[in-house]
């Protein structure tokens, strides 16, 4: 089958669904297990103290900020106040986003922040009933936050930090922040506390309080609106304060406007020991670049993606040549980013640290521009990369696809190069000239990053192993023994037949902000297996040993952790035991981070080859082999023994193709049959008119039919056959 060779190739795509490439870790879905409501209880039992921790002061606080001389400690009044995402960020914690179902949400963080004014020691006015509105110069655009729930705080200086959810109208919603100039975020709360005034009218001051005599005071509470100077937080984002745009980000692409408008220009790539980053316009999402460029892998193939052609060339074919020389071949490669998982993993704690996050997500993006420069031999040994003309090619860097139109002699070096007769294979080599804003200055040149393309049939993109997380009920927490905490459990299998090794796991688990899926805390774990191979979907099911039994306390019955839950064949189950000295309470993670390091992926890079061109398409070229027997056509030359022979099958093949059949007899001792001429056949110099083949053959007789001999190699494509002795 032929292609016309004119048309362009390299050119930037969508990866095929069939296709995956590297993008991080894997992240779970949420398991049965996870209980969000006791993540904001135990969040508002941090937040809020006992009733006999309620403050005695000398009078009701009047306003947020306010420090005020209690019994026993100074106290101070929250001010509610809209952080940043992060410490970097510029960006304010407002998210306008929407889930499976198209619902959107107006999502804001709320700090309440202690004054300036208050001494180190002061301690905050415990509140409650904490409500919010987000007031609007149209009443009808006024929203009521139907969700005001507690986070973390993400340092000292916050005292609490509030999640406020409410369903809106993403237009509305998007309007009213960006042009009311009256908007505001009003969060109202409780403060409660005790008032008692040790100095009388006269000035005496009266002695301290007995416990039981405080215990007896009514407590009073003040309602208040919490936001600088006892009113509103401004709400008005304009897109035109740049740091504002990612909070339309998600819309702006919804609702089909340029999704640039949702970046702030002002971002840029930042250094640190572990490499580059960027913030992204999506809360907790930040840019990485890719550790290398690798094939693809087509799990529907179940091999590297790439595949060849035999194609004819621009110009005419040469009368006077061969028919197999008026053909090259096109070699296509299907590249993806690869993220190195160790190095990704150092980079994360990076991030986490400088921008004060639990679980930061790398993810590829970021980039100004993306092009692919050839390596300068493959320039010169008469090579051609379709739509290429100074060796610089634009791309999209989330995956892209690379043909050459190649000469035979061309195509047989690359050949080589992926799949040697003997060594290593050295595969073939590129690069990816990645450009990145360094300032916010358009004026400044962008700097220039070389990511390697690395192509080997050896080494293809090793992200197409699939994790899911498998919950298992957890022992009543009662029966617990101390520092024990159930295990997680996730089953890793290959969707291909490919086997592979995996040589250790990072994994993490992840205590998520039900409303903006952000992680707000997380925690270290460690595999079992650390280690471990995956075959075919018929492989034996691998488990990890039994969870040893932790030592019970004298006088305690002895604990039996739970069995290991089954998992199919083909299908290795990893158990997950924190190793942080505080564990977090299994109850809150919500999901598990995990990625693969030292994936090797079991393939001959020969064999995979003779695959990749087995699955080519079919060349148009054939050899045709004449077939004849003398015996069979001069029967009197027969010896005695087989005389009664009359015919003669003979069965040729070429490689793991399957067999062509020929029968003579001695009416028909001659015959032609036509063999397929592949690829392989073209790379080992070999031509349509000597081909290479094996063949063999058996008798037949009046008295039936005999045995096959053993199969035979031969070149030509003339075969002269005689009976089996």
């Amino acid at each position: 089958m032929s292609d016309e060779a004119g048309a362009p190739h390299l050119e930037t795509r969508n990866l095929d669904p069939g296709l995956t490439g590297a993008t991080g870790q894997t992240l779970t879905a949420t398991g049965e297990t996870f209980q969000p409501g006791l993540l904001n209880d135990l969040m508002a039992r941090r937040a809020e103290p006992a009733a006999d921790q309620i403050p005695l002061v000398p009078k009701a606080p009047e306003e947020p900020g306010e420090v005020l001389q209690g019994a026993h400690a100074d106290y101070f009044v929250p001010v509610a106040t809209l952080p940043a995402r992060s410490k970097r960020s510029r960006t304010p914690a407002v998210f306008l986003e929407a889930d499976d179902l198209g619902r959107w949400s107006l999502l804001v963080w709320i700090d309440l922040v202690r004054p300036d004014t208050a001494p180190a020691e002061a301690r905050p006015m415990p509140l409650s009933d904490l409500t919010a509105i987000l007031t609007t110069t149209d009443e009808q655009s006024t929203v009521t936050f139907a969700s005001v729930t507690d986070l973390p705080a993400p340092d000292p200086h916050v005292v609490r930090r509030l999640a406020l959810a409410a369903e809106v109208d993403p237009a509305v919603a998007a309007d009213t922040l960006q042009n009311d100039m009256n908007a505001a975020i009003v969060v109202n709360g409780t403060l409660s506390y005790r008032v008692w005034d040790p100095e009388t009218l006269t000035g005496e001051v009266l002695p301290d309080l007995a416990p039981e005599e405080e215990a007896q005071l009514e407590v009073d509470s003040t309602a208040m609106l919490l936001g600088p100077g006892g009113g509103g937080i401004a709400a008005c984002l304009p897109t035109s304060d740049k740091p504002n745009r990612p909070i339309y980000y998600h819309w702006n692409f919804k609702s089909g406007a340029d999704a640039d408008q949702g970046l702030d220009p002002d971002n840029v790539w930042v250094d640190s020991p572990a490499g580059l980053w960027q913030m992204s316009p999506l809360p907790n999402q930040y840019f990485v670049l890719p550790s290398e460029y690798r094939l693809a892998f087509d799990l529907e193939r179940g091999t590297p993606a790439m595949s060849v052609l035999l194609v004819r060339p621009d110009a005419a074919a040469d009368a006077a040549a061969g028919p197999d020389q008026a053909w090259k071949v096109r070699v296509r490669f299907k590249l993806v980013p690869w993220l190195d998982p160790q190095s990704m993993e150092r980079l994360r704690a990076a991030v986490a640290d400088v921008e004060g996050i639990a679980y930061p997500q790398l993810v590829l993006g970021g980039y100004a521009g993306a092009t692919f420069d050839e390596s300068s031999w493959l320039k010169d040994l008469g090579g051609r990369t379709l739509s290429t003309e100074a060796g610089n090619t634009t791309i999209d860097a989330r995956g892209f696809e690379l043909v050459q139109d190649c000469s035979m002699e061309y195509y047989t070096l690359l050949a080589r190069l992926l799949a040697p007769a003997s060594g290593t294979a050295t595969g073939i080599e590129g690069r990816v000239v990645l450009s990145l804003r360094r300032s916010p200055d358009d004026d400044t040149a962008k700097e220039q990053r070389d990511v390697p393309v690395k192509i080997r049939l050896d080494q293809p993109d090793d992200g197409f192993l699939t994790t899911e997380q498998i919950t298992a009920p957890f022992p009543d927490a009662a029966t617990w023994p101390a520092g024990w905490t159930p295990p997680f459990y996730a089953k890793v299998r290959s969707p291909s037949a490919v086997r592979a090794d995996v040589s250790g796991v990072v994994a993490a688990l992840l205590v998520n902000d039900p409303l903006t899926g952000v992680p707000v805390d997380r925690a270290r774990a460690a595999a079992t297996p650390a280690s471990f191979s995956l075959g075919g979907p018929d492989a034996a099911p691998v488990q990890p040993p039994a969870e040893a039994a932790p030592a019970a306390a004298a006088g305690s019955p002895a604990f039996q952790p739970p069995p290991n839950p089954p998992v199919g064949n083909g299908e290795v189950l990893l158990r997950l035991t924190q190793t942080e000295a505080e564990p977090v309470d299994p109850r809150l993670v919500s999901s598990l981070a995990l990625d693969y390091t030292g994936v090797t992926v079991k393939i001959d890079p020969a064999v995979m080859l003779e695959r990749v061109h087995e699955l080519g398409m079919s060349t148009g070229l054939v050899a045709r082999v004449n077939v004849s027997s003398y015996q069979l056509k001069h029967p009197e030359t027969l010896p005695p023994e087989l005389a009664d022979v009359f015919g003669i099958d003979v069965e040729m093949r070429r490689g793991s193709a399957e067999a062509v059949t020929v029968s003579l007899t001695r009416d028909a001792p001659e015959a032609t049959s036509d063999i397929p001429f592949g690829f392989s056949d073209l790379v080992a110099d070999l031509h349509p008119d000597q081909p290479k083949f094996e063949y063999r053959r058996r008798n037949v007789a009046t008295k039936g039919t005999g045995p096959f001999s053993p199969w035979e190699s031969v070149v030509g494509r003339n075969l002269l056959v005689t009976p089996v002795t």
